[in-house]
């Protein structure tokens, strides 16, 4: 929950929403250390001080920690795992009424056996939440680790998902049940800085170079022929951003928040993989939407599932395309005011943390 993951702002607003819902939540660090809360009870990671060592270890050694190697997979199982579950079981067994165990990003692999060990002794549903489809399928190998090689997927009562077109892979894997439960964000956290709007174009995520073909169509070439500023930031940049100016790899959240709201048009340039698989949601356009942003994004999709793609965000598929629609929006300020506004309205009637929270419970409820 310390961690600087895309997933991270979308999980701490849902456990908010899940308490503010009614439900109280149990959590317990697999990574880093634990974050205190008033809308959870947090347990201290029973692998922490092991965790760093080994990675200084490892660091020092130069072995590589890479999502193909098999160093950590095996560390993890002889030694986190048995302190994981020890962990476990002291809160199920002093705190009598838990209705489900759910893992969230978890790397599958280094707990084999373990939901099957919990729910044999406790009888609760264990339920799996993966926040990074589809690059955590095998055949990606995962942002930090290929965490399905080796696992059971059936020990699980139920995957939750936030990439609908990855939900044929998962059953065919040995899944029992999949459900889809999208990113959603909590409005109070995403609210709008009045501030002067001296920035054109804005776009900020990192891994560059999974984006490099539309970068170059909504960035790179549109900022050498037209007389507009084009900023950008984020992390992994080799390519060529045109006449943009580069903000460098890390913002801070307010800092994004003041930087999207002083630009006119927000641009939402997507993961190649997410953008090609079918409804997998991801949190920059639900967050640009809240802060009231008017948006422009490359080709996604499933987009339309859960914005107006002619009245809320707009396409675009081609560098013409995208130079005659900045044309056209950068000459009309109210038209970017309907689109921010009317995406904004989309977000709070629709796409909050807790319309996700509420549709978790519903599914949960099933396996109970």
């Amino acid at each position: 929950m310390s961690k600087p993951f895309s997933a991270t702002p979308f999980l701490t607003q849902l456990y908010k929403a899940l308490h503010e819902e009614g439900h109280e939540l149990f959590i317990i660090p697999y990574s880093g250390k634990s974050i205190s809360s008033p809308w959870w009870t947090c347990y201290d990671n029973p692998n922490y001080q092991k965790g760093e060592i080994l990675g200084k270890i490892i660091k020092k050694s130069k072995i590589s920690m890479g999502n193909s190697s098999n160093i950590i997979p095996f560390f993890a199982k002889k030694f986190a795992k048995p302190n994981l579950e020890k962990s476990i079981k002291k809160i199920l067994t002093s705190v009598k009424e838990i209705d489900v165990m759910l893992f969230i990003a978890v790397p599958l692999n280094q707990i084999s056996g373990l939901a099957s060990s919990l729910r044999k002794s406790y009888d609760v549903p264990v339920l799996f939440y993966d926040v990074d489809l589809p690059t955590s399928l095998p055949e990606y190998g995962g942002f930090s680790f290929n965490y399905y090689p080796g696992a059971d997927l059936a020990e699980y009562d139920c995957f939750l998902i936030t990439s609908e077109g990855s939900k044929p892979k998962l059953l065919e894997m040995g899944a029992r049940n999949v459900e889809t439960v999208h990113i959603g964000i909590d409005p109070t956290e995403y609210t709008p800085v009045k501030t002067s709007k001296d920035i054109d174009f804005f776009f900020y995520g990192h891994n560059g170079k999974s984006r490099i073909d539309n970068l170059t169509m909504m960035v790179t070439e549109p900022s050498k022929k037209l007389d507009y500023n084009f900023v950008v930031g984020g992390r992994d940049y080799p390519m060529d951003l045109g006449n943009s100016q580069f903000l460098g790899e890390q913002l801070e959240f307010s800092k994004w928040i003041r930087f999207s709201c002083r630009a006119k048009i927000n641009l939402n340039i997507v993961h190649d993989l997410h953008a090609k698989v079918f409804a997998t949601s991801t949190a920059r356009p639900f967050e640009l939407s809240a802060l009231g942003c008017c948006i422009v994004s490359s080709p996604y999709n499933g987009l339309e599932k859960w914005f107006d793609t002619k009245k809320e965000i707009l396409l675009v598929k081609s560098e013409k395309e995208c130079i005659e629609i900045y044309k056209m929006l950068m000459d009309d300020e109210e038209l970017r005011h309907k689109m921010g506004n009317a995406a904004q309205q989309r977000v709070k009637n629709e796409h909050t943390s807790r319309h996700r929270a509420r549709q978790m419970i519903e599914i949960i409820k099933k396996f109970v």
